[in-house]
């Protein structure tokens, strides 16, 4: 579907939110950010891709994880049917005080409560070309 101004704003709140959810460690309010059956694919960092918001929950809970996430360049675009496809950037403080960039990809599927993340698969941005 083809998103409404609307439906990009709410995206980009969706997409922020998670990154605060995470930092704040606010595991329990993951259902405002994934739909009850999300793919989440972090293997890149080492975890195993995970589908269902539980096992979400778990894989975020972990350690191994980003001290800070940061969101940044959303771009929101037309997806099948009545999902919405999204690539955005993402900035993660690590452990040791260096700087990994990744690039999200994720589709979104309106839910009775809006917008929610279906899938995001992240990919490594490489520190050098």
């Amino acid at each position: 579907m083809k998103p409404s101004i609307s439906d990009i704003i709410e995206v980009n709140q969706i997409l922020s939110l998670w990154g605060h959810l995470v930092d704040k460690r606010a595991w329990d309010r993951f259902g405002e950010v994934f739909t009850e059956d999300a793919h989440f694919d972090s293997s890149v960092f080492g975890f195993a891709p995970v589908t269902g918001i539980e096992a979400i929950r778990h894989m975020a809970s972990q350690d191994g994880h980003a001290k800070a996430h940061h969101t940044t360049n959303v771009y929101v675009q037309e997806g099948p049917n009545d999902e919405i496809d999204a690539m955005s950037k993402g900035l993660g403080l690590l452990l040791d005080g260096s700087v990994a960039s990744v690039t999200y990809t994720d589709r979104l599927q309106r839910t009775p409560d809006g917008w929610r993340l279906a899938s995001r698969v992240l990919a490594l941005q490489p520190a050098s070309p």
